[in-house]
């Protein structure tokens, strides 16, 4: 995993639909059993935010689009 990253991302795919991304494991994250996938933009990047408090040194949360073209790509959330 790259340090300057955070673990934990939040990626748009392409139905508009928000996952929060483990750069660790490779995978969408799971918490309690649940993917987190299939999530609103605000509700991924706060549990993003969350778990990175948590589990991945405390980095800022980034929202990445699924198309690299996409000038949303990884636009830090404050």
């Amino acid at each position: 995993m790259n340090s300057s990253r955070p673990r934990y991302d939040v990626i748009c795919d392409p139905l508009d639909m928000w996952m929060v991304w483990d750069h660790q494991a490779e995978e969408p994250a799971c918490f309690g059993g649940q993917v987190l996938n299939g999530l609103t933009e605000g509700h991924a990047v706060e549990v993003a935010k969350i778990m990175n408090e948590i589990y991945g040194g405390g980095r800022p949360v980034r929202r990445a689009a699924i198309n690299p073209s996409d000038d949303k790509e990884l636009r830090y959330v404050g």
